[in-house]
C-alpha cells in the first residue's frame, strides 16, 4: 500500500493505488462473530509535525472483558530524542517508542494514552508485552525495552503495573531493571503473571552479552526474572538457555565471537502452583563462513528449533532446555513488503488453567516449506505454514505437530507469528498473519493496475521486485484440546498491502488475550496508507466445523 512517505521513493515505477476493499473472503461461520476492526492509536501526522508508523504488539483485559489495555510501538517517539535519533518534530511528553491505549467498553472505542511515564531515567522504547494478574487478578503489567533519557542508549527493560479505578486507567508503579554487567544488552522481553491470586510476575528476555571486549557481541542468552510481589521487587535473573558464543583466550582473535547460536523471542506461561514454562527460538547458527561444526548442531545453517524449559519452584531452578520442534527459519524468507532485513520466528506458549484439558501446554510456531538462503535485498516467496503441539506432562513429551490452516502451495502464501491463548473453559484460540505474495499480473482484476514498490530496509538497502505482500489476520479455534481445528476465520475486514518505506510496517509479533467465549487480538494494519495499531474481538458461541485436513 502506498503512503505519504513512499511517493517519491518508488524506483522507476509508479506506485499503485490503495486497495479499495478486501479481497474475496467468506463470511464467518455460524456461531462466530468478528467485531469491527478498530484503530487504537490517534490520527498520525507526517513530518515536520510527526513521524508515521504504529505497530501493534500486546493486549490484556480484565476478567469481564470490559476494561482493556493495549500497547504498540510508535515511530512518533523518535521526535526530539537525543542523537542519533533526534528527528526534527515535536517531542512526545513523556518520551517513548512504546505507546498504550485503553478501552472501557470491551474494545469498541479506544483512547490513545501516549507513552508510559519515565521510570528511573529511562523511557519505554519498543517491543512491549502485556499481561494481567496480581492478588485480585486486576493489575496490568507492561514490559518494554528501556532507553536512557540522557543519550537514548539501551539500558535494560522498563516494568510498569497499573489499574483501572473509577473508570480511568493509570500506571501506579514503574521502574527500570538493568543488566548487572556493563556491555550486556537486553532485548525481546516478555511478561507473564500468575492468575491464582498470588503476586508472582515473571519477565523473560534475551541477553546479548559483552563478549571478546565488545558490548552486545553475544548471540543471545535466555534469562528469566521473578517478582513475588507484583513487580515491586525482583530477584536476579536466572539463566534458562545459556549463551554459546565462541570466546577465545585472545579477544583480538578474529574467531572470537564469530560463531554461536541465536537465542531470541522468549515467551512464558505460568501455572497456579509455582510452575513456569518458557519457549524461545534457538537458531539459526551464526557463523563466519569458515570450516566449522555447523552440521553437528543443525542440518543446515538456516534450520532452527523451538526450545522449551520449565521451572517447578517459581523460577528459581530450570530444567535443561529441550527441542520441541524443528523447522526452516523465516529469517531470510520474510514477506517481501516487510521493512526489516530479516524476521524472527516467534514461538508462543499458553497453558490451560481449567476445562477438560487442565494443565495442558500449547506451543505454536511457523515453519518454512524449504530452506531459504537469501540476501535481504532479494524478494523470496517460499510459503510457510503454522503449527501447534501440546503436552500433558509439563513439557516432558509433546504431541505430533497439528497444522493450524489448510495446506499451502510451495510458493506464494506465508503464514507467520501464530499466537496462542486458552479461554476459561479450555477452548484454544490462535491468531496468525497470512501474506499472499503476488506479482502485479497475478492479482485479482480489481487490483491489476497495482505496481509493486520496493521496501527500504534499516541498513539503507532496498528489497525490490515485482511482488507485494497482501496481508490478513486469521483466527482458528480448537474445542478438543488442540487435536483438531476449525476452518480459519478472517479477522481483518480489509486486505492491506504492507509494502512501503515505513519502519515498523509489520511490527514484530501479534497480541492476543483470552476471555470466556471470546478472544481479543491486536495487529498492525496498513489499510489507511500508514501502519496503524488495530483491535478486534472474536466471539465463538458454537463448536466450529472441523477441517478435513486436520482429521
Amino acid at each position: 500500500m502506498t503512503s505519504p512517505t513512499m511517493a517519491a521513493l518508488c524506483l522507476g515505477v509508479v506506485c499503485g493505488p490503495l486497495l479499495a476493499g478486501p479481497l474475496a473472503a467468506p463470511a464467518p461461520p455460524g456461531g462466530v462473530r468478528v467485531s469491527p476492526n478498530v484503530a487504537m492509536n490517534a490520527p498520525q501526522a507526517p513530518m515536520p509535525r510527526g513521524e508515521l508508523g504504529r505497530a501493534a504488539a500486546a493486549v490484556a483485559a480484565d476478567p469481564e472483558g470490559r476494561q482493556v489495555v493495549a500497547a504498540w510501538e510508535t515511530i512518533q517517539g523518535f521526535c526530539g530524542l537525543p542523537l542519533p535519533f533526534g528527528d526534527p518534530c515535536p517531542p512526545r511528553d513523556p518520551p517513548g517508542l512504546t505507546a498504550f491505549g485503553v478501552s472501557t467498553d470491551g474494545g469498541r472505542t479506544w483512547t490513545d494514552a501516549g507513552s508510559p511515564p519515565v521510570a528511573d531515567g529511562a523511557f519505554a522504547a519498543g517491543h512491549p508485552w502485556l499481561d494481567r494478574g496480581g492478588e485480585d487478578d486486576r493489575t496490568f503489567f507492561l514490559v518494554s525495552r528501556a532507553r536512557s533519557t540522557t543519550d537514548a542508549t539501551l539500558i535494560g527493560i522498563t516494568f510498569y503495573s497499573g489499574r483501572f479505578e473509577n473508570g480511568a486507567f493509570a500506571w501506579r508503579h514503574g521502574r527500570l531493571i538493568s543488566p548487572a554487567r556493563l556491555g550486556d544488552y537486553w532485548r525481546s522481553s516478555s511478561v507473564a503473571a500468575a492468575k491464582g491470586g498470588s503476586g508472582d510476575v515473571y519477565a523473560a528476555l534475551s541477553n546479548l552479552q559483552s563478549r571478546c571486549g565488545i558490548p552486545g557481541r553475544g548471540t543471545g542468552q535466555i534469562e528469566v526474572l521473578h517478582s513475588p510481589d507484583a513487580g515491586v521487587t525482583w530477584e536476579p535473573p536466572v539463566v534458562v538457555g545459556k549463551d554459546d558464543t565462541l570466546v577465545t583466550p585472545d579477544p583480538s582473535d578474529p574467531r572470537c565471537g564469530a560463531t554461536g547460536t541465536t537465542q531470541i523471542a522468549p515467551s512464558l506461561a505460568v501455572g497456579d502452583h509455582g510452575d513456569v514454562y518458557a519457549v524461545w527460538q534457538f537458531g539459526p547458527w551464526v557463523y563466519d563462513y569458515t570450516p566449522g561444526p555447523v552440521a553437528t548442531l543443525f542440518p543446515t545453517a538456516h534450520t532452527i528449533s523451538f526450545r522449551f524449559a520449565r521451572s517447578l519452584d517459581r523460577g528459581r531452578t530450570w530444567s535443561a532446555p529441550k527441542d520441541v520442534a524443528w523447522s526452516y527459519s523465516l529469517g531470510e524468507d520474510p514477506p517481501v513488503g516487510y521493512s526489516k532485513d530479516n524476521i524472527n520466528d516467534f514461538p508462543r506458549i499458553a497453558l490451560a488453567a481449567d476445562g477438560p484439558h487442565r494443565g495442558r501446554l500449547y506451543l505454536t510456531y511457523p515453519a518454512v516449506m524449504r530452506e531459504v538462503a537469501s540476501f535481504p535485498t532479494e524478494q523470496q516467496v517460499v510459503s510457510s505454514q503454522v503449527y501447534l503441539v501440546w503436552s500433558d506432562d509439563q513439557g516432558s513429551t509433546w504431541s505430533a505437530p497439528v497444522p493450524l490452516a489448510p495446506a499451502v502451495p510451495a510458493t506464494g502464501i506465508k503464514r507467520l507469528w501464530p499466537t496462542v491463548a486458552v479461554e476459561p473453559g479450555g477452548k484454544v484460540d490462535v491468531v496468525y498473519l497470512e501474506s499472499q505474495e503476488r506479482e502485479a499480473t497475478e492479482r485479482p482484476a480489481a487490483h491489476a493496475s497495482d505496481t509493486a514498490c520496493v521496501a527500504l530496509l534499516p541498513t539503507g538497502l532496498f528489497r525490490a521486485g515485482r511482488n507485494s505482500s497482501l496481508v490478513d489476520l486469521y483466527w482458528v479455534q480448537s474445542t478438543d484440546g488442540g487435536a483438531h481445528f476449525g476452518w480459519p476465520v478472517r479477522v481483518t475486514s480489509e486486505t492491506y498491502d504492507m509494502g512501503g518505506f515505513l519502519e515498523a510496517n509489520f511490527g514484530n509479533y501479534l497480541g492476543i488475550f483470552p476471555g470466556r467465549d471470546r478472544t481479543f487480538a491486536v495487529w498492525t494494519d496498513g489499510r489507511s496508507g500508514v501502519p496503524d495499531a488495530f483491535f478486534s474481538e472474536i466471539r465463538s458461541e458454537a463448536v466450529p466445523a472441523i477441517r478435513s485436513e486436520a482429521k
